[in-house]
């Protein structure tokens, strides 16, 4: 393959392209070259192909130092140009025209017109906090610069300078070193409240106490007459370069009053154009860079605004006000939306708490942001209308949706009726599953069978369950309606909740029915469940091999340790005679909850019991057999661990002719074994295989207490 490559480079050696032309096509795709842009080079500098007669007339019609001393920055060809002699007139002319007026010649203190520019017109330090600062030197005479911090003048001011006010009180040495060392233009420029316009020689006179101790060191070193001939010339350029500084300084002062006259100017214009435009000033300045450039680059240049500025950008800007506006709609849309589904979030708990005195279930959270009219509420088109308008930002907000969910109103009572709407669907299709399809009754006093104590489900997508079912291993009506899958989220946001994913827990179903018949408790009575409470721990288990004692809320969820379990009912002294402590309803619940401190310092602090060990049923309590009648023995007595009976030694030296030693049983009464609480968890899986543990599993045993084991005390 072969190419020729041609270096093109122009007269000035600013920039240089490459161009590389090829004989015939390549067999591989060849990589596409990149722009200036893209490879990171500086864009040509247009400027240098300029003839510098053209360049000098555009400086000349700048009409400010400060944009030729921007320009001899700009590389070291327009610096060394620019600085040369022949380029002298540029930086004259741009003094004599600066606005707002001509500054003085800087011959007076020996000055070329660059550097006096860049003394004039550069930014810098604060001499006091050292902030980089836009700030003009507050004092060219004494060469110091303060931000825009008014604390910075007066602090530095009482600690670095000293205001005379009387010559007559200072000693000859003194009144003579203050004849040339310099001075503040005027005290304003280290107070605001003081009079700009007051300045030397008709002021008070503020010197440099670091100037005044140099001087005065001076005449301490060398004779008086030595020290007037050393500084002779400063004395006799003192009142020339002096009354140079308090021009300049009176030129400043002009400058700062012209430039707020023109920044209110711009303002005023501008806000006029806004309200005649329909736009809100603020955020014209703020949202259109375009007219935030031109207004800024005017107020600073010292140049007003006027109608024919904004014409020629009055389209882009359009189009930045309409992107802003926009994106702010968007904005507010969404925040709209997050405030909305936060109150029917609120709304949700208020129904929810409410249900607990009410029976009147409620859907899932998501499930429950989808009806209709919450969906509508939630919807961006809902937001969107709410949203106020920027020319009504003022204006009184409507109610929003937590008012209307709260208070009687048609969303209030449309979402009141899709509730009811919703809840018999579910009992339609939840009765179904029981065998009870359309069920119906024209009593009021009267439970649908889905509301009964005998209504146990599960779900059949995932079969997970809540913690506050956990215990129980299956859900009844509430738990069914605010069930939502715990696994495969994206299959069940697309499907939604559906009766049909539950099937009826046929254990739980039987044991619920068994547990009823036997407290003779009517299922259809509104009041079954405070009657099935308030029986309390009588429940005992006839399919588990020890004696365990139970809660009703409990027999659900132990139904699934057995086939077809069998009950009893036990009477309050019965079942006091057979629990080694009472059976503390929801403790697995709380000790298995949130892994709090309390919760934490109950497992490992604590020592529970295992009833499946020490519990026996009531019918192997059997009665203790009556003993024989005592016979006649002779004494026994006691030497180390053996029993020597008829009641006489053996000889010394002889042997016991029959000796029936008997050993002392130290253990006669095993104390219950105490576990922490995993240690508990790990011996009911091992030892009764239970792998979740419930209340009537074990006990709490309570340290120091009276019995022998020391279980808690029955109450």
């Amino acid at each position: 393959m072969s190419s020729e490559t041609f270096l093109l480079t122009n007269s000035s050696c600013w920039s240089t392209q490459i161009l590389t032309m090829n004989h015939r096509r390549p067999h591989k795709r060849s990589k596409k070259t990149k722009s200036a842009a893209d490879s990171g080079l500086p864009p040509p500098a247009y400027i240098f192909s300029l003839p510098f007669e053209l360049i000098a007339e555009i400086l000349l019609a700048t009409g400010s130092p400060k944009d030729v001393l921007a320009v001899a920055r700009c590389s070291r060809y327009l610096c060394n140009t620019l600085l040369r002699e022949e380029s002298g007139f540029i930086w004259r002319a741009a003094r004599r025209n600066c606005v707002p007026g001509p500054l003085p010649d800087p011959q007076a203190i020996h000055l070329s017109e660059s550097a006096f520019a860049a003394l004039l017109f550069d930014p810098g330090e604060c001499i006091e906090c050292k902030r980089k600062t836009l700030n003009t030197l507050s004092s060219l005479s004494l060469n110091l610069r303060f931000c825009s911090r008014p604390e910075c003048k007066s602090t530095w001011a009482k600690a670095h300078t000293a205001q005379i006010t009387n010559y007559d009180i200072l000693n000859r040495h003194t009144r003579k070193a203050l004849r040339w060392i310099p001075l503040a233009e005027s005290p304003a420029c280290f107070s605001p409240g003081e009079d700009p316009l007051r300045t030397w020689p008709d002021s008070n006179q503020i010197y440099l106490l670091a100037d005044m101790g140099a001087a005065l060191a001076e005449y301490g070193r060398d004779s008086s007459n030595v020290v007037d001939e050393r500084h002779a010339l400063d004395i006799s350029r003192s009142p020339l370069k002096m009354s140079f500084y308090v021009t300049v300084y009176n030129w400043k002062h002009k400058r700062r009053l012209l430039e707020r006259a023109v920044k209110i100017q711009n303002e005023t214009f501008g806000k006029a154009l806004a309200e005649k435009e329909g736009y809100i000033y603020i955020e014209l300045l703020n949202a259109s860079a375009t007219y935030q450039t031109l207004n800024s680059t005017r107020t600073r240049n010292l140049e007003l605004v006027t109608r024919r500025d904004y014409d020629v950008v009055a389209a882009q800007i359009e189009a930045e006000m309409i992107s802003v506006q926009e994106k702010r709609q968007r904005s507010t849309s969404q925040a709209t939306i997050r405030t909305n589904r936060a109150h029917v979030e609120q709304h949700y708990q208020r129904l929810l708490s409410a249900t607990h005195t009410k029976v009147a279930p409620l859907p899932s959270l998501s499930e429950f942001r989808a009806m209709p009219i919450l969906g509508l509420l939630q919807s961006p088109a809902a937001a969107a209308s709410s949203a106020p308008r920027d020319r009504d930002r003022d204006a009184k907000k409507a109610p929003g949706v937590a008012h209307e969910l709260k208070t009687e109103t048609l969303v209030s009572q449309l979402l009141t009726a899709e509730l009811g709407r919703w809840r018999k669907d579910a009992e339609a299709a939840l009765g179904a599953t029981l065998g009870v399809p359309e069920w119906k009754t024209a009593r009021n006093n009267k439970l649908h069978p889905v509301a009964r104590l005998t209504a146990r489900w599960n779900c059949t997508l995932c079969g997970k369950l809540s913690h506050a079912y956990k215990w129980d291993e299956c859900l009844d009506y509430e738990g069914v309606c605010k069930h939502e899958c715990a696994k495969g989220k994206k299959r069940t946001k697309e499907t939604g909740w559906k009766p049909g994913q539950f099937v009826k827990d046929d254990k739980a179903v039987n044991a619920m029915t068994k547990l009823v018949a036997l407290c003779g408790i009517d299922v259809e009575d509104p009041g079954s469940f405070k009657a099935l409470a308030d029986i309390g721990p009588r429940i005992l288990c006839r399919s588990c091999p020890a004696a365990i004692v139970m809660h009703p809320s409990s027999v659900p969820g132990h139904a699934h340790r057995h086939d077809a379990m069998e009950m009893s009912l036990l009477t309050q002294a019965e079942a006091d005679a057979v629990v080694l402590a009472p059976v503390e309803k929801r403790l697995a619940m709380r000790l298995m909850g949130c892994d709090d401190y309390k919760n934490k310092t109950a497992q490992k602090a604590w020592r529970y019991g295992c009833r499946h060990c020490h519990q026996q049923r009531p019918a192997e309590q059997k009665a203790p057999e009556p003993e024989p009648a005592p016979q006649p023995q002779p004494e026994a007595r006691v030497t180390d661990d053996t029993v020597v009976a008829n009641g006489e030694q053996p000889a010394e030296g002889q042997a016991d002719p029959d000796p029936e030693p008997v050993k002392i049983d130290k253990n006669q009464k095993k104390q219950p074994k105490r576990f922490e609480f995993n240690g508990l968890r790990s011996h009911l899986k091992e030892k009764h295989a239970i792998p979740l543990p419930h209340d009537e599993d074990f006990y709490h045993i309570l340290e120091g207490s009276a019995d022998s084991g020391g279980v808690a005390a029955r109450r």
